[in-house]
């Protein structure tokens, strides 16, 4: 077999497989990689879920010099204190709460002590076309405290005055600060259930921890690193697979000439040395 893989046509294929096994290689490797990411985002934002709750600034700096963009603190439970802005509420469109039913989050600013909180209070179900925002409940006056769960917000523009109503299409602290006129925290919060903030709106839910950073789970990218390196062991094995085969259909025809020894009785074949011996003995025992 060695002499066989020593031709070209195998060294040629033999150095192929050899760097398709690298990139097999290097493929489960960073799954591996990929691995270890997902499970220490997801044990992150498992902890974050589960922590006690904290005041706004604890998590996130005072709003004018945040200390976080709000995707490190995503879904800590905060707390906060102050009085809501009913005048710059808005309404966060294309949002759901069971998968089915189309509505908007309904998002009231919550001014502070130490800047703005943008406090999604609940969810009402659209009304037919999104053409005209439907009633909402007003949101408590005075005084107000709340608990909540922090979501990042983003830098996508959200479109007001460009849709209907009071409707945005993102949460933009940029934008809504420029409107309110004050110091808006980069992140929003989802109001928890129970609150007087909430009421006359649908709760907004837990998330799912399952897997909370979301895309492939866990497990997924452990198959993919069997499946990367179980393919890497198969090209390096190509070569000498394809060796042995070529080797045994070339001597299958070998093996059946030396399996049909020559009868003497057959003409045009040539007798082997017993064949001949014993055809003589034979003849000399008939003359006796």
């Amino acid at each position: 077999m060695l002499t066989l893989l020593r031709q070209p046509r195998y060294l040629g294929l033999s150095a192929l497989m050899v760097v398709l096994a690298l990139v097999c290689g290097a493929a489960g490797t960073w799954q591996i990689f990929r691995f270890e990411q997902k499970h220490t985002a997801n044990d992150h934002l498992r902890s974050d879920a589960h922590d006690r709750a904290s005041p706004v600034t604890a998590a996130l700096g005072p709003a004018a010099a945040p200390t976080s963009n709000g995707q490190a603190q995503k879904y800590r439970v905060i707390t906060a204190a102050g009085s809501f802005l009913p005048t710059h509420q808005t309404l966060l469109r294309g949002q759901s709460t069971d998968g089915s039913n189309i509505g908007y989050y309904v998002l009231t600013p919550l001014r502070t002590a130490d800047g703005v909180l943008l406090v999604a209070r609940g969810f009402i179900v659209q009304n037919n076309a999104a053409a005209a925002n439907p009633p909402v409940p007003a949101a408590p006056a005075g005084p107000v405290s709340i608990s909540a769960r922090l979501e990042p917000a983003t830098t996508a523009r959200d479109k007001f005055g460009q849709l209907p109503g009071s409707q945005v299409d993102t949460v933009n602290a940029a934008e809504q600060s420029a409107r309110i006129g004050a110091p808006v925290w980069n992140a929003y919060a989802e109001l928890l259930p129970g609150q007087p903030a909430g009421s006359g709106l649908q709760a907004i839910p837990a998330p799912d921890l399952s897997n909370p950073a979301g895309g492939a789970e866990e497990p997924q990218h452990l198959a993919y690193v069997v499946q990367w390196y179980l393919f890497a062991l198969l090209a390096l094995a190509a070569p000498f697979v394809m060796a042995r085969a070529e080797l045994r259909r070339e001597g299958e025809p070998d093996r059946a000439g030396r399996d049909e020894e020559p009868r003497p009785d057959q003409p045009g074949q040539r007798l082997t040395r017993k064949q001949r011996k014993a055809s003589l003995d034979d003849r000399l025992a008939g003359r006796a």
